[in-house]
């Protein structure tokens, strides 16, 4: 029996040398338009196990990850900057792929504290609190809190139905034409994507308020009631939350068919569902899981995921839109 033991040990370290010697490499630079990207969390993915793994650059935009051999993409969603997606990367045993990137300014960035979407979480600003995921007196999880946005972490090939696909590269020309440039409503899929965010948790409602946007408040109800049967498509839909176990499972329907999914202009219609998953992993981030199924624009459904952080010592401020406002039609009464 010892002597199989030994053997069994042998075997192992065996095994664990033969793999690292199999093991291939991904590694790169991201840069901007004014130099290196540094501190940029870059995301790699196993497409078979959808398996992650994360690397940091470093000062010079860098970034390394040792890897199995397989099949791989890579992402990285640095604030103010486009999202960078490489997909299909194959690693080879013992192989290093370069995958290095330059990444344009975010078309709907603006200037910075224009928008909260750039607030800066560097070294000069609070620290991301850490600690446990609170509760509220029923045991739930507490989502309640400022929130900053976050960006599609991980973003997926948009399956587009052909006329949707030619109207999204006509608005990508037209950012005057997006409903947010003109007071109008962002819509729920913009919401965690640009503005600082409330969330007031209470046991049969969930309140989001966004700053930034129009109209500045959602409703998001728990008491258990379902969507009602003649609802008329508006902005925001409506939405009713489940809990399933730790994540809170919102579904949302009644959408009308004017918003923008996003700045890129990717559209929607009036059978959009959304769902969206919220579970906040710890203090400081919830994590936001979204389910987007219009078959009268795309193909079949597809998600966003976004990471958001909290925001301490943050605070939403009031918000007013009214550009090209106009009363003409108002007849001043005797």
């Amino acid at each position: 029996m010892r002597g199989l033991a030994v053997a069994i040990v042998f075997f192992a370290l065996a095994v664990g040398v033969r793999a690292q010697s199999d093991a291939g490499r991904i590694e790169g630079v991201l840069t901007g338009a004014r130099g290196p990207l540094s501190g940029v969390e870059v995301r790699v993915r196993n497409t078979e196990t959808g398996a992650v793994t994360l690397a940091t650059t470093t000062a010079t935009g860098t970034f390394a990850v040792t890897l199995p051999p397989g099949l791989y993409d890579v992402f990285a969603t640095p604030t103010g900057y486009a999202a960078f997606a490489r997909r299909q990367v194959p690693v080879a045993v013992a192989a290093t792929v370069r995958v290095s990137g330059t990444l344009g300014d975010n078309p709907n960035a603006g200037t910075p504290g224009e928008i909260s979407f750039l607030y800066q979480r560097d070294a000069n600003a609070a620290p991301v609190p850490s600690g446990l995921t609170p509760r509220t007196a029923d045991g739930r999880p507490d989502l309640s809190g400022v929130w900053f946005p976050g960006a599609d972490i991980e973003p997926e090939v948009t399956p587009f139905q052909p006329w949707a696909e030619a109207l999204t590269k006509v608005r990508a020309g037209r950012p005057g034409d997006d409903p947010r440039a003109q007071c109008l409503p962002s819509g729920v899929m913009r919401t965690n994507a640009l503005d600082l965010a409330k969330f007031v948790q209470m046991p049969t409602l969930l309140l989001v308020l966004s700053e930034g946007s129009s109209p500045g408040v959602r409703q998001i109800f728990l008491d258990g009631r379902r969507h009602p049967a003649d609802l008329h498509p508006t902005w925001m839909g409506h939405s009713v939350g489940t809990w399933d176990g730790d994540t809170l499972v919102v579904d949302s329907v009644g959408f009308n068919d004017r918003g923008w999914l996003d700045a890129g202009g990717r559209p929607q219609t009036e059978r959009l569902h959304i769902v969206e998953r919220f579970r906040r992993t710890d203090l400081g981030h919830l994590e936001v899981e979204i389910t987007i199924d219009d078959p009268g624009a795309y193909t079949r459904p597809w998600k966003v995921r976004r990471i958001l952080q909290l925001a301490p010592g943050e605070e939403i401020q009031e918000y007013v839109c009214n550009e090209n406002n106009k009363v003409e039609h108002y007849v001043q009464g005797p």
